[in-house]
């Protein structure tokens, strides 16, 4: 997809990992919801009755088990290191930013139009306040993700 070979891009068809969790007593549903993989611990760790660590970046996202109309996040984040890309992903949009500063490129792709990625969105001016929301989320999501308990006595 996309000229790429294996799983090496931040578009959807390479950074979209399909869910699947199953609970003796639950019943079975499909939940659209955005979800990242380190919310599987906690999740588990819910599930199973452990306690959970506050200092953790992941979310229980147990409540959609029981509802799976729920959204636990309005956004997941994914990191493709060899190309230094961040990815921002919504419901409606798509954010792609190459290099921490964006010197190496921005996509911005409607995923309700364009759910295959084809039209970048990034440098038409009427996107300009979306794609400057999206700049602000990525720097604060990495600011995030850069305090973590490590630095913590």
């Amino acid at each position: 997809e996309h000229d790429f070979w294996a799983k090496v891009s931040l578009r959807e068809e390479s950074a979209s990992v399909p869910l699947i969790i199953s609970v003796p007593g639950k019943q079975p549903a499909v939940c659209h919801s955005l979800v990242e993989l380190l919310d599987l611990y906690p999740t588990i760790a819910g599930v199973c009755g452990l306690e959970i660590p506050s200092r953790l970046q992941g979310k229980n996202i147990a409540t959609m088990l029981d509802d799976p109309t729920v959204s636990v996040r309005d956004a997941a984040f994914s990191v493709a290191p060899s190309r230094q890309g961040f990815l921002l992903r919504e419901d409606k949009w798509v954010y792609i930013q190459y290099k921490e500063d964006a010197s190496a490129g921005i996509e911005l792709f409607d995923m309700e139009m364009d759910p295959r990625q084809f039209t970048n969105l990034a440098e038409l001016p009427e996107h300009a306040p979306i794609v400057a929301r999206f700049k602000a989320k990525l720097a604060e999501k990495l600011r995030e993700l850069r305090d973590n308990d490590l630095d913590r006595s």
